[in-house]
């Protein structure tokens, strides 16, 4: 059968239409309010009988299909290549001490309108990976529920369609789980962890508790590795450039504010500086 669509006006080609389309689904009550949807179905689950993969895939939302249940009630389901990439792409996707519910950020729900910020964040997210030699990450600052954690998530989400591994974390819990694990082969797992992964995201940095162990013998040593390794950096923090190094500085003797300038020059090397207070008005 052709591409099968509901005639406009004549009621005889109409009832020929609806009829048509019973045929191919006896079990269920076909009419007027729903002959479409069970046209549209019908065709939907041709077009995947013949599908290659997604990059072929012909229906209106790509890797779905529209089904229905013996009650007649229409939804959409993933097909297997769509499950597939899923699956492929959450596996990409790494977290700490964050919820699942980050893996569900996408760029489709990200608002750009009106934020001067968003808008450089897409342009970043769609850009990324043209830049074969290196490429900067994000260091995203502002006030609180202006959206820096999910546009974390979105990037981590966006990088891994493009085959790039990241690792989201939670930076004050990695804190609290490092030194509960001194000592211990978790710890070492920890470290090589965020030293090693392709993309590292440190979510709300500056919130924990600063000191000069943290500062020097973890967070200088990851940084400098990553600079060295040539390995994006993205940050979140309602601290500004300015205020994070006076958190690294711990106290204000020199060797203190030294050691507090050169890891912020280092993370400035990995991230681009990006003040998201115009967000203010986003859930999302």
């Amino acid at each position: 059968m052709d591409k099968i669509k509901m005639p406009e006006f004549d009621i005889e080609q109409v009832d020929k239409f609806i009829s048509d389309v019973a045929s191919l689904y006896p079990k269920h009550n076909v009419n007027i309010n729903n002959v479409n949807d069970f046209a549209l179905m019908f065709e939907e689950k041709r077009n995947c009988a013949r599908c290659k993969g997604l990059a072929y895939c012909k229906n209106n939302n790509v890797g779905f299909c529209l089904s229905c249940n013996d009650k007649d009630e229409f939804s959409f389901e993933a097909c297997r290549y769509k499950k597939e990439d899923d699956k492929k792409r959450n596996s990409l996707i790494k977290t700490l001490y964050l919820p699942d519910e980050v893996l569900e950020a996408k760029l489709e729900n990200f608002d750009v309108k009106g934020s001067d910020s968003r808008e450089k964040i897409y342009k970043h997210i769609v850009e990324y990976g043209q830049d074969k030699d290196f490429e900067k990450g994000l260091y995203l600052y502002g006030s609180f529920a202006v959206g820096k954690t999910y546009s974390l998530a979105v990037i981590a989400n966006e990088l891994a369609k493009k085959g790039i591994e990241s690792l989201l974390i939670y930076f004050p819990d990695l804190v609290l789980d490092l030194k509960s694990a001194l000592g211990s082969s978790r710890f070492e797992e920890l470290i090589n962890m965020i030293k090693d992964i392709d993309v590292l995201m440190l979510d709300d940095l500056g919130s924990e508790n600063m000191t000069p162990w943290l500062r020097d013998e973890i967070l200088g040593p990851v940084i400098n590795y990553r600079m060295m390794a040539k390995k994006p950096l993205y940050i979140s923090s309602n601290l500004n450039p300015k205020d994070l190094q006076n958190h690294f500085s711990i106290d204000d003797t020199k060797p203190s504010n030294l050691k507090a300038e050169r890891i912020l020059s280092r993370m400035t090397s990995l991230a681009v500086s990006l003040n998201m207070n115009d967000s203010k008005s986003y859930k999302r």
